[in-house]
C-alpha cells in the first residue's frame, strides 16, 4: 500500500469519485477555487517569513510582501473561480494585510517550518501495526512541543470544529508515534473577513483521541486501494472542479 497523506484522506472522505477523478485517474481540472490558490499564497509567505527567521535573520515587512505577491500572481495565471463577494484584487489586499498582521503578532521563533516526516501507522492505545505509512510536514513547531497548523478561512471555527480538525490530530498521531509524546496543539485561523484578523485557538488530543484517527486513516487508505470510489453529493457539489465528469458517472 503507498503512503498516505492527511490531505488526500481528507480528499477521500470529502467525496471519493472526486479522490479517484483527481488522484487516480489523474484528470487535469479545468479551474481551481480562488479560495485554495489564496491559501497557498499566503502560506507562502509566512512559509518563508518563518524559515528566515530560523536562520538567524530578520526579514522586513516589504520582503514578505513581496513573496506573497509574487505567488498570487503566479496562482492567477491559471484560470482561477472567485466567490461572489472576492475577486483578484480583493483577495490580493486582503493577503497582504493578513501577512502583515502575522508577522506583527510573530514572537516566538519555531524550531521547524515544513519539517516532512513518515511513519508506520500504529495504534497508539493498543501498539496495533496498521500496516499504513502515513507521510506529511509538520506546518510549525515550537518550543515545548507545541505542533502549529495556519490555515486561512472565510470564517472562524467553533469549538467542536477545532476538537475534530482532522489535520491537527493526524499531526498530533505522527508526532506521538515518531517521539512517543502528545504535543501541544494550536490553530492559527488567518481569518479573511470584513476585517482581517488572526485568531489562535489552542487544542488538545488524548491518546484514544488518536487511536480513532488512526483507526480512521486506515480504512480509508483501504477503501482506496480496494478501489471503493462513489459520489458523496453534498452542497460541494456546485463548487466542484469534476462536476461534469460526475455527472456522466454511471458507475465505473
Amino acid at each position: 500500500m503507498e503512503p498516505i497523506s492527511i490531505s488526500r484522506v481528507q480528499s477521500y472522505l470529502a467525496c471519493p469519485l472526486k479522490y479517484k477523478f483527481e488522484h487516480v485517474d489523474k484528470i487535469p481540472k479545468p479551474w481551481r477555487a480562488a479560495a485554495l490558490a489564496f491559501g497557498s499564497s499566503v502560506h507562502a509567505a509566512i512559509e518563508w517569513f518563518q524559515k528566515e527567521r530560523i536562520a538567524g535573520r530578520t526579514p522586513i515587512l516589504p520582503a514578505v510582501l513581496s513573496v506573497f505577491n509574487a505567488d498570487w500572481y503566479a496562482q492567477n495565471v491559471e484560470p482561477l473561480v472567485f466567490g461572489d463577494k472576492d475577486s483578484k484584487e480583493s483577495l490580493a489586499e486582503k493577503g497582504r494585510e493578513l501577512v502583515q498582521l502575522y508577522v506583527e503578532q510573530a514572537s516566538k521563533v519555531p524550531t521547524a517550518v515544513e519539517a516532512p516526516f513518515e511513519v508506520e501507522l500504529a495504534d497508539p492505545s493498543t501498539g496495533e501495526v496498521l500496516d499504513v505509512v502515513l507521510r506529511g510536514r509538520f506546518d510549525l513547531l515550537e518550543e515545548g512541543e507545541v505542533l502549529v497548523d495556519a490555515k486561512t478561512a472565510a470564517r472562524t471555527l467553533d469549538d467542536r470544529g477545532i476538537q475534530q480538525h482532522l489535520q491537527l490530530s493526524a499531526y498530533a498521531l505522527a508526532y506521538l508515534l515518531l517521539y512517543h509524546r502528545v504535543p501541544r496543539l494550536r490553530l492559527d485561523q488567518l481569518l479573511k473577513t470584513k476585517q482581517p484578523r488572526i485568531e489562535k485557538r489552542e487544542t488538545a488530543r488524548t491518546v484514544e483521541d488518536l487511536a480513532w484517527t488512526a483507526q480512521l486513516i486506515r480504512r480509508v487508505a483501504g477503501s482506496i486501494a480496494a478501489g471503493h470510489f462513489y459520489p458523496n453529493p453534498s452542497w460541494r457539489c456546485s463548487e466542484c472542479e469534476y462536476f461534469a465528469h460526475c455527472q456522466a458517472w454511471r458507475g465505473e
